[in-house]
This record gives C-alpha cells, sequence and structure tokens, in this order.
C-alpha cells in the first residue's frame, strides 16, 4: 500500500504544481502581449480623447462641435452633466483638476474628461477586444488544466485497475478450487503488497490442503499397526490363563498406546507449527552462537565447526531476522538428522555466498538418492530405515521453517565426507 500512496501522491502533485505551473507560463507569455497591446490602444485613445477635451475647453459650444461628428468612427462621444458621472468625493476632486477618468466595462473602456470652462464632462467609449480575449483564453486554459489532471490520472488508474482485476480474477479461479491460481507480478504494480499477501495465503492454503492430504494417508498408514497389535493384544490378554502372561501382554499393550500417543502428538506439534510462528515476533539472532549451543547439547557425537571462508571471523555474529526458538529447532533437527545418518563424522559448515550465509550440515553416511531427496522435505516421508523411532517429521519441520524465515533448504552429496549435505541459505540482516 506504500507504493499505491506514494504514486498516488505523486500524480496529484504533478498533475496540480507541474502542468499548472507549465500552463500559467504559456499564459503569462500570451496575456503579456495582449496586455501589450491592451495598453498601446488606450494611451492611444487618451492622447487623441485628450487633445479633443482641450480644443473642446476652448470652444465657445462644444455641444455643437459633437453633434456634428461622424457616427461611423469607433468612438462614441458624448457631453454629460458632472452629476451623471456619480463619483465619490476622492475621485471627483482629481477629475475638476484635470486629472482623467479611465472605466473598463465588458464591452470596452470609456475616458471622461473634465472641461473646466464649461462645468461639462467630455465622455468617450471605445471597444477593447483584448479583455473579452484573455477571458476567453483563461476560460480555454482551465480546461486544459482540468483535462490534462484528468489525463494523468486516468493514466495512472489503468495499471491499478487492471492488476485489482487480475487480483479479482486469480480469487475466484483460486476460489473455484484451482490451487495453484497465483497473481503473475511485473516490474511495475501498485499493490504489489497486496499481491504478495494474496500469493503467501495461496501457499499457505495449499500447503495445509497437501499437509491434510498427506496427515490423512500417513496417520491411518501408521496407526494401522499399532491399533492392529492393540487389538491382538487384548484378544490375547482375554485368553491369557496366568498373571504372569497377562503381565506381558499387558507391557505390550502399553507400548503399543505409547506408540500411538507419540506419533498423536507428533502430528498435534507439526500441524500447529504454522499457526506459533505466526505468533511469534521476529528478532535479530546470532547464527554462530545459536549453533554452537545446539552443537553443546549433543554428547558422544563428533560435531566439526568448520569456517574455511576467508571473509568470516570468529567474531562474527553472523546476524538474521527470525525466532530462535524455532530456528534452535531447526538446527537440532539436522544436527540429529544427520547424527543418527553418519557412520562417524559430522561437520558443519558456514560460509557466505553474497548477502548470504550458508549453513551446511554434512556426514560422511550414506547419503539421500536423488530420487528421494524432493520427498524427505514432506511429513511422514523417511529416508534410509537406521532403526530410529521417527516419524519421517524432522526434515518437514525444517523445511517449514526455513520457508517462514525466507531461507531456502537445498540437499546434496558431500565430497568431502560422501554421505548427505543439507544446507540451509539465510539472507543476513
Amino acid at each position: 500500500m506504500r507504493r499505491l500512496t506514494i504514486t498516488l501522491l505523486l500524480v496529484v502533485l504533478v498533475a496540480i504544481f507541474g502542468l499548472g505551473f507549465l500552463l500559467d507560463s504559456v499564459f503569462e507569455k500570451y496575456q503579456g502581449g495582449s496586455e501589450a497591446e491592451g495598453e498601446d490602444e488606450i494611451s492611444r485613445v487618451q492622447s487623441f480623447i485628450s487633445g479633443l477635451a482641450a480644443t473642446l475647453n476652448q470652444s465657445e459650444s462644444p455641444e455643437e462641435i459633437i453633434a456634428k461628428w461622424p457616427q461611423t468612427t469607433e468612438y462614441k462621444i458624448a457631453i454629460e452633466s458632472k452629476d451623471e458621472l456619480s463619483l465619490p468625493s476622492s475621485l471627483l476632486e482629481d477629475f475638476e483638476s484635470g486629472e482623467p477618468l479611465l472605466l473598463e466595462f465588458d464591452a470596452g473602456i470609456s475616458l471622461h474628461f473634465y472641461l473646466t470652462n464649461h462645468k461639462k464632462v467630455l465622455s468617450v467609449e471605445t471597444a477593447a477586444p483584448v479583455a473579452s480575449q484573455n477571458k476567453n483564453m483563461a476560460l480555454v486554459f482551465t480546461g486544459l488544466f482540468y483535462l490534462g489532471t484528468l489525463l494523468l490520472v486516468l493514466l495512472w488508474l489503468k495499471p491499478l485497475l487492471y492488476r485489482l482485476n487480475l487480483l479479482r480474477k486469480t480469487a475466484r479461479s483460486f476460489g473455484a478450487g484451482d490451487l495453484n491460481s497465483r497473481v503473475d507480478q511485473p516490474g511495475l504494480s501498485y499493490v504489489r503488497d497486496i499481491e504478495d499477501d494474496f500469493n503467501r495465503m495461496a501457499d499457505q492454503i495449499q500447503q495445509l490442503v497437501d499437509d491434510n492430504k498427506l496427515l490423512s494417508s500417513a496417520v491411518s498408514h501408521d496407526l494401522r499397526t499399532p491399533l492392529a497389535r492393540l487389538r491382538f493384544g487384548i484378544d490375547t490378554l482375554a485368553e491369557a490363563d496366568t498373571a504372569d502372561a497377562r503381565k506381558k501382554y499387558l507391557g505390550r499393550i502399553n507400548n503399543d498406546l505409547k506408540e500411538m500417543e507419540s506419533l498423536v502428538n507428533s502430528l498435534l506439534r507439526y500441524a500447529r507449527l504454522d499457526n506459533v510462528m505466526e505468533g511469534v515476533e521476529k528478532r535479530s539472532v546470532a547464527l554462530r552462537s545459536l549453533l554452537q549451543e545446539c552443537v553443546g547439547q549433543y554428547y558422544g557425537v563428533r560435531i566439526v565447526i568448520r569456517t574455511d571462508d576467508s571473509r568470516l571471523s570468529e567474531s562474527d555474529e553472523l546476524r538474521v531476522t527470525g525466532c530462535i526458538e524455532h530456528l534452535a529447532m531447526l538446527f537440532n533437527n539436522l544436527i540429529q538428522n544427520a547424527a543418527d545418518y553418519a557412520d562417524k563424522r559430522l561437520v558443519i559448515e558456514l560460509q557466505r555466498k553474497g548477502t548470504n550465509i550458508e549453513v551446511a550440515f554434512c556426514d560422511d553416511g550414506q547419503g539421500i538418492p536423488v530420487a528421494i531427496r524432493e520427498n524427505v522435505m514432506k511429513p511422514f516421508q523417511r529416508g534410509e530405515s537406521t532403526g530410529n523411532a521417527s516419524y519421517g517429521l524432522g526434515l518437514a519441520v525444517v523445511a517449514r521453517i526455513a520457508r517462514h524465515h525466507d531461507a531456502v533448504v537445498d540437499i546434496q552429496q558431500c565430497e568431502r565426507l560422501g554421505g548427505a549435505r543439507i544446507s540451509v541459505l539465510f539472507s543476513l540482516r
């Protein structure tokens, strides 16, 4: 929404100030020439009428001269009484002392001279089209200003309406069941934040639907075995005829119940993971210190943190923005996964990649085949069996926490140790 607000403000400022300044400059240039022409016209009329007024003032009968004045000229000349002007006292004194009076009206201008010898007023009217032209041009430029402002706003609205319509179509397609529908994002979009939020929401909904399918199939598969053993144990318990036999069967039933409880708890923790992470505030986390704390919790496992990058010093904390509890869970899961599949050695590598930092967990085990690398990041998808009581949620939790922290998880073959190399690429602050 910030981009939308900024672009709207820029369009308004350009339309009001930029377009207004441009039109004002053109109008002032035109008006300057028109005013000069108008002033020349007024000066010419005033010079002519002042000479005529001086002549009439010296004549004995100015009315007779005016009566013989040709009516086809551009000037309308009349002799009037001083009382017909109804001038205020401040102007009347100047007027009677010989100062001419200039009046403007819609049709033109009028000049008035006081004939002191006759106590009369010589009034001359003439057309002045300059004022009318200026008024018409002012209307034209005003119309251009509003039209230009409207065009600029429409140009700004066109891509916005297009993006909103595309978002509406995508939302309808997604609501109709096409969970792969996403808003394509070009280089320019005023509502990129809204589009990002929609795509993120669509990803989460699709992930929830996929997880629900996986969980349904996994639960039905993983619960079937302990349920079958439990049913068989109950039937066997009913047929037991000695206390030792009943105790033995009750112990097996109890183990089956614990296995089922462990599975259900794992399912609940995994299902609540997204909701828990959404409500946690992200802060600055030092990756190196957190990684050393996680490594310190494992006894009897030889773990080496190696930094071959010359750009990394021991004092470099490698800070990222995230939740320290969930990042610790991510590291612990990867360390435990490597420890489960390693033969003797487990190495953690730190190195910079541009503005990012890579944390890689390497082991000397059998590695993860290329064909199943994508699947092992999904819940209830296990690698080669190691005899541990895992439900295949470890790497799925890693993938989900990494996605929440905008990190990228990658699985490769470790060239040094020969086993798996699971790396997490973080963006540094």
